[in-house]
């Protein structure tokens, strides 16, 4: 019997109640380090043999994962994991290890180490991420199809070991972790398989794919725990005998103004996807300087999706493929119209998939898919679905919902029959 995951309600209280001891940075920290503690110990990633049992414990846990590998280092770091400054007594312990309990509330499943609910649970925990940083995660059953329209076409043009993509605002890596799965078991649909790869060599080919960019440090330093604790898993070991070659391409950047960072590299990847910021800035000097960087998009009362969409074409490849799940709030306000009239007719609009009326959770804002290939338009058609009726309640499992079903099914049915066009297509031309 699976056991309820705490409501939002129930990480709020637990981290007022954490707060009163050491403050809410620390109490968050505290709150987290101890899920990730369970999370390593439970799939065998670290050689403590025991679930965290105490503050101390924790701190062990986190010690060993900044000395097993470099792109760990950050659980040392003060400024990134404020619990080394804040001591935390047994009695807030007591509380903080019973939320938890055995730690099966972090489980992804049987034999799952992604991390999913790692993510989840940072983004409960986390107000201040939830609304400084815009963090809201994108569910697995989202990526999935994000990257089927993007990161797959892309692979198929170019080769799964040339094949580059990323995600300017990865948040705790969910979209990454299904990038990275994708790319290790790619098998190109309707063609003879390429040699087999063996474990080894899948996993660092899957590293060299994937990459990200996140405004907060921790969702970075999460993001980058859940692709090494997953290659870990598959090679069956501790996250420490992994290769140190083996890299975790994700970085703590202000995706849309720093250029300085590699992996904002502009025309760079094969396939960028997201789910970008909607949010409007609050601090002017900071909107300023966005309005400044961007001021194609950037106009009146903006919302961060629009600047974060020509990111985003910036950092593909001519040609290159762009997918993203964003607020649909350009297309009804007037900050949307010179995005719409000027900016957006001069790229290849492919898909427009109305996903407002999908029941996605942590989402309120009414959402669309947009992809575009990175490129003149190349005809006057765009695939649309348009969204007739809301869920009618709340699914129990949002990706059976009947809405988003119907998207997925309708996505799928035009894709097969796409690839059954250029099926018949190859054969007229060989004959």
């Amino acid at each position: 019997m699976t056991t309820p995951r705490p409501s939002a309600r129930a990480h709020e209280r637990l981290i007022q109640r954490l707060a009163e001891q050491v403050g809410v940075p620390a109490a968050v920290s505290w709150a987290h380090a101890a899920a990730v503690t369970h999370h390593c110990v439970r799939h065998r990633l670290v050689s403590a043999p025991e679930p965290p049992n105490s503050p101390d414990s924790v701190r062990r846990v986190l010690t060993e994962l900044a000395s097993a590998q470099p792109d760990l280092a950050g659980f040392l770091d003060p400024q990134i994991v404020p619990l080394w400054t804040a001591p935390l007594s047994m009695d807030s312990w007591a509380e903080l290890h019973d939320f938890w309990g055995p730690g099966d509330l972090l489980d992804d499943g049987p034999h799952r180490v992604d991390g999913y609910p790692l993510g989840d649970a940072y983004q409960a925990l986390s107000a201040d991420a939830r609304k400084s940083r815009a963090l809201c995660q994108t569910p697995p059953w989202i990526a999935k199809l994000l990257l089927e329209l993007s990161l797959e076409p892309a692979t198929d043009e170019v080769g799964p070991q040339n094949v580059r993509m990323t995600d300017p605002a990865c948040g705790t890596g969910h979209i990454l972790l299904q990038a990275f799965h994708d790319a290790r078991v790619y098998r190109r649909r309707g063609r003879t398989p390429g040699p087999h790869l063996g474990r080894e060599a899948s996993i660092e080919r899957a590293l060299q794919t994937v990459s990200g960019c996140d405004l907060d440090p921790y969702a970075a330093l999460l993001a980058r725990y859940r692709l090494l604790a997953t290659s870990a898993s598959i090679r069956q070991g501790r996250i420490d005998q992994l290769p140190r070659t083996w890299t975790a391409q994700v970085a703590c950047a202000d995706s849309l103004l720093d250029r300085n960072e590699p992996l904002l590299e502009r025309g760079r990847y094969h396939a960028v996807v997201s789910n970008p910021p909607y949010i409007t800035v609050a601090d002017a000097q900071q909107r300023d300087l966005i309005r400044k960087a961007y001021p194609r998009v950037a106009a009146g009362k903006f919302s961060l999706a629009l600047p974060f969409c020509e990111l985003m074409f910036s950092l593909a490849t001519p040609g290159g493929h762009v997918a993203q799940l964003t607020s649909n709030s350009f297309m009804k306000r007037e900050f949307g119209r010179r995005f719409i009239e000027e900016f957006l007719p001069e790229f290849d609009m492919r898909w427009v998939i109305d996903t407002s009326g999908a029941y996605i959770p942590g989402h309120g804002t009414p959402t669309v898919i947009l992809v575009h290939r990175v490129r003149p338009p190349q005809g006057d058609t765009v695939i649309t679905i348009r969204g007739a009726k809301g869920e009618p309640f709340i699914p129990e499992d949002p990706a059976r919902g009947k809405v988003w079903t119907a998207i997925a099914e309708a996505v799928h049915t035009r894709l097969a029959m796409d690839r059954l066009k250029d099926a018949l297509t190859s054969l007229h031309d060989v004959a």
